[in-house]
């Protein structure tokens, strides 16, 4: 990995075991400190999707396009009106596809940042599961995932508040850059639901076994009609379905076992700490559910995101108990390094992320104005 992310990495790290031997509110300039480092090395990033190219002409056709030719233009190229349209709006303003990429990067990490400052528990440690690797694939590769799950991210306060308008008006927002998103719109119901530790491990046992039976398969072809283009944005996504690890269905499985361990403790402590619990387990749920099929691809992800919520706020909750608040947070401290190393060793080589490079390079094709 380049030193940039090793930088990153080590910063988040050492304030993430600094916030928990101290127990102290975290430092928010300090914090705001890394996540500027974080937007200006996402957003200055050269070349690091695979689709940058067409990323690229997609914001050059935006420029040349008038407003009522955005749709037709959306269409050809295969996205979202909504994030056809940010393009044209910058471009209208002058600027070039270096800004573009960096304004990117800033909207989507402060909606991001803003509600795992306020709602992360242990700050640092969320970020720190954030970072690793929802960060390198959002706000460098899947950059349209990236900002509508940050739309979605920082609706949760609407959930949590009951304000129903403004989170229905969040995903509409999200919804018009990444298609992807349509089922989260019942997060705002799936957040109210009683799971005990009894309801957890039947529906978690039962999309396993729907998975493994091949029943989630004959469903999934059923939900390939669904309207507005979603059905044909999941089969777009259809071949990163091979090759899905076992270990990200161990960890999964780990992780819904430690919940219902502490589930008890800790809701008795933190009231809040259901929403994600219900939210990390319903993406778990639809992660095995159609594990055979193309919506596995992406839908989960706007669920079990939340566990850069769920796991600092179980360690915050149970700090009166050092030798479990000691364990949970070693134990996921080193998977989180672990899944670290094992990206800098299957990626770092491979890709832009081994040999990063900005858009300030002169010989970069695109700038940070329109030519």
């Amino acid at each position: 990995m380049s030193f940039i992310y090793n930088l990153l990495m080590a910063l988040i790290l050492i304030s993430s075991i600094y916030e928990i031997s101290t127990d102290k509110t975290p430092n928010r300039r300090w914090f705001n400190a890394i996540i500027i480092l974080m937007m200006l090395t996402a957003g200055l990033a050269y070349g690091l999707s695979p689709d940058w190219i067409a990323y690229w002409n997609a914001f050059e056709g935006a420029a040349q396009k008038g407003v009522l030719e955005l749709s037709a233009l959306g269409e050809m190229v295969d996205m979202e009106y909504g994030y056809i349209l940010l393009n044209k709006i910058v471009s209208s303003l002058g600027l070039g596809y270096a800004s573009f990429t960096l304004i990117i990067a800033v909207i989507a990490l402060t909606l991001k940042s803003v509600t795992i400052y306020k709602y992360g528990g242990y700050v640092f440690m969320a970020l720190l599961i954030y970072f690793i690797p929802i960060y390198f694939f959002e706000e460098h590769v899947h950059v349209r995932q990236g900002l509508a799950n940050a739309i979605m991210i920082f609706s949760i306060r609407y959930i949590i508040e009951r304000k129903f308008w403004k989170f229905f008006l969040c995903f509409i927002v999200a919804f018009l850059f990444h298609k992807a998103v349509v089922a989260f719109l019942l997060a705002y119901w799936i957040v109210k639901i009683r799971f005990n530790n009894t309801t957890i491990i039947l529906i978690v046992t039962g999309a396993v076994i729907a998975n493994y039976s091949g029943l989630s398969g004959q469903i999934d072809g059923l939900m390939q009609f669904m309207p507005f283009g979603v059905a044909e944005t999941y089969n777009d996504y259809r071949n990163e379905l091979m090759d899905r690890g076992i270990l990200g269905d161990v960890v999964k499985i780990i992780t819904v076992l430690v919940i219902i361990f502490f589930n008890k403790k800790v809701t008795e402590k933190d009231e809040i700490f259901s929403v994600f619990r219900n939210l990390y387990i319903f993406g778990v749920v639809i992660y095995f559910f159609f594990g055979q099929g193309i919506f596995a691809a992406r839908l989960p992800v706007f669920y079990t995101v939340y566990i850069v919520f769920v796991v600092p706020r179980m360690v915050k909750a149970l700090r009166d108990d050092p030798v479990f608040k000691n364990i949970l947070y070693i134990g996921f401290t080193a998977y989180t390094i672990l899944l670290y190393v094992n990206f800098y060793n299957n990626w770092g080589d491979k890709s832009g992320f081994g040999n990063y490079t900005t858009s300030l390079n002169k010989w970069v094709p695109y700038g940070f104005f329109q030519k």
